[in-house]
């Protein structure tokens, strides 16, 4: 088996998701770094889908009279 070199990156908070509660821990995390003078905490936010928020409706079952 050949030896594979994998490219990788290190980061200080990793947050899986990137729907409301993912993307508002980053802010709040930013925002205590910050407040706590530590500007250089890195945060990583991973989504699988194409863009933010593609998975928030997908297979939901949602109460249609709101959107009506």
């Amino acid at each position: 088996m050949e030896h594979i070199e994998r490219e990788s990156m290190e980061f200080d908070v990793v947050i899986v998701g990137a729907g409301p509660a993912g993307l508002s821990a980053a802010i709040k995390i930013r925002q205590l770094a910050i407040e706590n003078n530590l500007p250089d905490l890195s945060v990583c936010v991973v989504e699988k889908g194409s863009e933010v928020g593609a998975h928030i409706l997908s297979g939901a079952v949602l109460e249609p009279r709101a959107i009506n």
